[in-house]
């Protein structure tokens, strides 16, 4: 079901595009169709979508849907991340994981990599100058 939902999703996408549907000939046509490739992606609600078709046009298009080589869903990298940040190991969470959705490619080094999104936003905190410019009244 969520796999047909997020095909027809990415196809209506690039009709929009290329500002054609399928064998349409107009002349407001920007591009043209080029097949399809195959693509993985683990989600937060049903865990691991495996050979779900990714329209392809000529043209170099940008998904708002999907980005570019991602593998996972912001989502499901949240998930982790409050699992994370709720007391669990960086191995644990990757246990949970592996036995809750089946999943292989989470392991503790790919929670450490969804960490370091948040590293850089901490220590940029964490230097803030704090400043006087308070009233006291």
């Amino acid at each position: 079901m969520i796999k047909e939902l997020l095909e027809y999703s990415l196809n209506k996408e690039l009709e929009a595009i290329l500002k054609a549907e399928r064998y349409q000939h107009t002349q407001l046509r920007e591009g043209y169709r080029d097949g399809y490739r195959r693509k993985s992606l683990i989600t937060h609600l049903c865990g691991r979508i495996d050979n779900f078709l990714v329209p392809r046009a000529r043209k170099r298009i940008k998904f708002r849907l999907l980005e570019r080589y991602k593998r996972r869903l912001d989502e499901f990298d949240y998930a982790i991340l409050n699992c994370f940040l709720n007391g669990q190991s960086t191995r644990k969470t990757a246990k949970f994981f592996y036995d809750f959705f089946s999943e292989s490619s989470i392991n503790h080094q790919t929670v450490s990599n969804i960490l370091k999104k948040i590293d850089s936003l901490a220590n940029q905190f964490l230097k803030k100058t704090i400043t006087d410019d308070y009233l006291i009244s």
